[in-house]
């Protein structure tokens, strides 16, 4: 595929306004779309992938220099039929109204319930390492919720945002769902609409410009961001398993992804034997082959490489131990290989900024609360997972951390169950999307209050007298048992209220 990736942000900005416009249009006049008109919306994403899955494949290959063909199925089609599979059988018992409590003394039998309204337009600004996952996933979370969706792919990824906005044009109508692609003006204009919801995925850095800018207008954001993940494995667990999946993956997108594990944590004593083996398996795995090309992908850009390639020159610089699992990278491609750095020194480059990359420091341990102490001392990561079997352990380590979500035994996994929302905490993000949470993320939680038969509203609303001072005295101070005893008092005229609706 072929295009034109000079981009012109002044006409992609007229764009975005005059669709932005169109969507506001068609919001104020279906503000509530039917449970059956929901579903067939969303039901079109699934047909649009399988219909255009060989063009996103080749999108992926020429942004980022080669992509695993399997690795795409998996991370950007796959995963989204699972998410609207999962959503399509969830959104009838979302949209229920939630009945909440009332109060049958001074309320009667007043009906108390919270309703899950659409909140408008969405904005959606994706990153470039996950363009179709990232950029499809809150769209089929907000029309589930009854929204429309602008979607915003990154510039770094121009194969694949074209694609994304052709697949859109040809599946939705513009009112719905629409992208507008451009460049850094687009990118710095963007979150100054008046947006209903924002959504925004990318680094901590521009996150904050984002929600500087959202917030001139009061616009709720959602923001994705990263970190430095630990991977903490207890000595029970330095096995076959724990090796295959933390290498595993760290290889897809050649950890450009914001849930990979940014750094393990290991006992001391093992530290030479988890070395030896996990150094083995990447050689083996994807030290060959332009270093595992197959099953990963190249890195984006140029100038990322360069700074991947600054990150481990620095730590060999210093004296630090750097393996090298794989070859040199071909002059024409950016298959970078895989590299680990023993204990590195703090202050290095490699543990004071998110890797994203095919770089992983290896850390030792002592004891539980170095761990604990290690991981508190930093950000908030994304993600945390703990390797072992030693279940006082694992609870003992997620228990006095925190992070945006766990995985035991595992890693990033807990980021792909549509059933599991999906989100940051402090440094790593606000906001959640997947799933009922996302749902409720991209809605306005409306509560409702109708008022019916019974209560005691002429004591409460003025004008006041001897039963406002009754209620306040025997009820409102009152210890409980006198409460008690005045609601009783007031039953049989509650009772007669309800039943005649007075």
């Amino acid at each position: 595929m072929s295009i034109d990736t000079t981009i012109n942000d002044q006409k992609a900005i007229e764009e975005l306004n005059r669709i932005f416009k169109k969507q506001k249009t068609a919001f104020l006049n279906d503000p509530y779309p039917s449970l059956a008109e929901r579903k067939e919306r969303i039901s079109k994403i699934p047909v649009m992938l399988q219909k255009h899955k060989t063009e996103i494949i080749e999108a992926l290959n020429a942004d980022f220099g080669g992509h695993s063909e399997r690795g795409a199925h998996l991370l950007e089609i796959i995963s989204m039929l699972e998410r609207v599979k999962y959503n399509l059988t969830q959104i009838k018992k979302w949209m229920k109204p939630i009945q909440k409590a009332g109060n049958l003394v001074t309320q009667g039998n007043a009906k108390v319930y919270l309703k899950s309204h659409p909140k408008g337009v969405i904005a959606n600004m994706v990153s470039w390492n996950f363009p179709f996952d990232i950029g499809l996933g809150p769209v089929i979370d907000a029309l589930g919720a009854g929204n429309r969706v602008i979607i915003k792919p990154s510039d770094l990824g121009p194969h694949c945002g074209e694609l994304m906005k052709k697949m859109i044009k040809d599946t939705f109508d513009e009112d719905l769902v629409a992208v507008v692609a451009g460049d850094l003006e687009l990118a710095k204009y963007f979150p100054t609409l008046p947006w209903d919801h924002l959504v925004y995925t990318g680094s901590g850095r521009v996150a904050k410009l984002v929600m500087e800018s959202a917030a001139k207008n009061l616009v709720p954001v959602t923001l994705e961001l990263g970190g430095k993940n630990p991977v903490i494995v207890h000595e029970d667990s330095i096995n076959d398993e724990t090796i295959a999946m933390i290498a595993g993956v760290k290889a897809v997108k050649r950890g450009q992804i914001c849930v990979t594990g940014d750094y393990c944590l290991v006992p001391e004593k093992t530290l030479d034997k988890f070395v030896n083996k996990l150094s083995t398996y990447f050689s083996q795995h994807f030290g060959s082959d332009d270093n595992g090309a197959a099953h990963a992908c190249g890195i984006i850009t140029d100038r990322h490489l360069k700074r991947l390639h600054h990150l481990v020159q620095e730590a060999t610089d210093v004296g630090a131990k750097v393996i090298n699992t794989g070859s040199d990278i071909d002059s024409a491609g950016r298959h970078m290989p895989f590299h680990l750095i023993v204990n590195p020194s703090p202050e290095l480059g490699i543990m004071q900024e998110e890797i994203f990359g095919p770089i992983l420091p290896i850390l030792t341990y002592k004891n539980d609360d170095d761990i604990i102490q290690h991981v508190n001392a930093g950000d908030h990561p994304l993600g945390l997972y703990i390797f072992a079997k030693d279940q006082a352990f694992i609870d003992k380590i997620s228990t006095y951390t925190h992070s945006g979500g766990v995985a035991v035994n595992a890693i990033a996994i807990q980021a792909g169950q549509p059933s599991l929302p999906f989100g940051g905490i402090g440094a790593s993000g606000m906001g959640i999307h997947h799933g009922e949470e996302a749902f409720r993320e991209f809605s306005n939680q409306r509560g409702y209050f109708v008022k019916k038969g019974g209560g005691l509203y002429d004591a409460i609303l003025p004008p006041y007298d001897k039963s406002t001072d009754q209620l306040i005295e025997e009820a409102a101070y009152a210890p409980l048992a006198q409460q008690a005893l005045f609601a009783l008092k007031k039953l049989p005229s509650n009772i007669w209220g309800m039943i005649t609706g007075k």
